[in-house]
């Protein structure tokens, strides 16, 4: 994801909103698709870990939410490289920073979280393929392996880099073990932040 903000906003870099947001505590509003997403997520995980304080706008969807941030209603967001990427490269937002581990190649200048002074604020979305519970292992085996095959290929390579995303896979193993470690790490999150999606 990048952290975004509207053009206006007189804010550069990830010190300077979060500065902004403890000197004018609840000023800010970061624009979030629905309670309880990743960017949402990501947005409490900011605040927990700096004591920064603004106010979250739940949108119904992400095209309200942006729709919204590009109209200079709320302040800035976390969005997802794919749906940000057209609208950074044309100046409509600005980026401040990824949540990747490490500088994506469709925003090399744009620093990640950690280089700017948050420790451990990493974080994906991630897209992946489930089976009902029971599926045998050789079906699950051969539908992992077509996967893998599919994501290795150069052309779909480059068009998820095109979308500024990144194509990996996992083993069906690897993948179970990635997701129990995401439950580990948001879910004190989500109660943290008293986070409910009924």
């Amino acid at each position: 994801m990048v952290l975004q903000v509207r053009p206006g906003l007189p804010i550069k870099t990830v010190t300077e909103l979060i500065d902004y947001a403890k000197q004018h505590p609840g000023k800010l509003n970061m624009a979030s698709p629905a309670r309880g997403t990743s960017n949402h997520l990501m947005s409490e995980m900011l605040l927990a870990k700096t004591g920064a304080k603004w106010m979250t706008v739940h949108y119904k969807g992400n095209s309200p939410a942006l729709t919204d941030l590009l109209g200079g209603q709320v302040d800035f967001s976390f969005d997802q490289m794919s749906v940000a990427l057209p609208y950074l490269k044309e100046g409509k937002l600005r980026p401040l920073a990824v949540t990747s581990e490490k500088r994506l190649a469709s925003l090399p200048n744009v620093p990640t979280l950690v280089e700017s002074g948050i420790a451990d604020a990493v974080a994906y979305t991630f897209t992946g393929l489930m089976a009902p519970k029971g599926t045998p292992d050789d079906i699950r085996d051969k539908l992992s392996a077509a996967t893998t095959a599919v994501l290795k290929d150069p052309a779909i390579i480059q068009r998820f880099e095109t979308l500024g995303a990144e194509a990996h896979s996992m083993t069906p193993d690897d993948f179970k073990a990635y997701l129990k470690k995401e439950d580990e790490r948001w879910v004190p999150i989500i109660k943290n932040a008293n986070i409910s999606v009924n």
